[in-house]
C-alpha cells in the first residue's frame, strides 16, 4: 500500500491509462529515481503476492513442468539453481524466473532493489529477497 500511496501521490493524473510497467519503464529511462523506485516496487510486489493462491493444487501445470525440464533438465535441477540464484542476490532485490522471448528460453536473474525484468524478458515467477 505505502508503494501505491507514494505512487499517486507523485504522479497525480499524469500517467493515467499507462501501465505499471510502462511507468516504471519511463522513469528508469528519464532518471527518475523516486518514481521508478515505487512504481517498479509496486509491479514487483503485485506480481509476487499474485503468484499466490489459497488451495492451490499440489502439482504444476504440466507445460511448466516440461518447460523448466527443457531449460534446466528437471524440476529439482530448477528449485536448486532459482535458490542459488537467490541466495547469492546480495543486499535486498528479487529474483525472478524469466521468459526471453530474445531466444526463447526460460532464465533465472536477479534485480537489485526495485529492479524488474526489462525488454525481452518476460516474468513468470519472481521472489523478493
Amino acid at each position: 500500500n505505502a508503494y501505491v500511496t507514494k505512487l499517486n501521490a507523485i504522479l497525480g493524473d499524469k500517467e493515467e491509462g499507462e501501465t505499471i510497467e510502462a511507468i516504471a519503464a519511463k522513469a528508469k529511462a528519464a532518471g527518475d529515481g523516486p518514481l521508478f523506485n515505487q512504481a517498479a516496487q509496486h509491479f514487483n510486489h503485485a506480481f509476487y503476492f499474485g503468484g499466490m493462491k489459497p488451495n492451490a493444487p499440489d502439482t504444476m501445470p504440466a507445460n511448466l513442468e516440461a518447460a523448466l525440464t527443457k531449460n534446466f533438465e528437471s524440476v529439482d535441477a530448477f528449485k536448486t539453481a532459482f535458490m542459488d540464484k537467490a541466495v547469492g542476490n546480495f543486499g535486498s532485490g528479487w529474483t525472478w524466473l524469466v521468459y526471453d522471448t530474445a531466444d526463447a528460453k526460460l532464465k533465472i536473474v536477479n534485480t537489485g532493489n526495485a529492479g524488474m525484468p526489462e525488454g525481452t524478458q518476460r516474468p513468470v515467477l519472481t521472489m523478493d529477497v
